[in-house]
């Protein structure tokens, strides 16, 4: 699995461009995901998984397959 994040904003095992591969369970979901990137508020991190926005609502049901693509943005801030 592609990863690709905010440069500035990735943890840890990014590119110096916001890249990364990892290797997932067949099962793992979106939720598993960033529970494997050690993303602490899960609700507020938006991600898409090949250009689709998957809600947080469905992030524990969405499993991910061999050769997506996810792009994982932090929240917002400012107003």
């Amino acid at each position: 699995m592609k990863l690709v994040s905010m440069p500035g904003h990735q943890p840890s095992g990014f590119d110096e461009f916001g890249n990364a591969t990892l290797k997932l369970d067949s099962q793992t979901t979106v939720t598993g995901l960033l529970a494997q990137l050690r993303l602490s508020d899960l609700e507020t991190y938006m991600v898409l998984v090949n250009g689709t926005v998957i809600p947080p609502s469905e992030h524990g049901s969405h499993v991910l397959a061999d050769g997506d693509e996810a792009a994982v943005f932090p929240p917002m801030e400012g107003g």
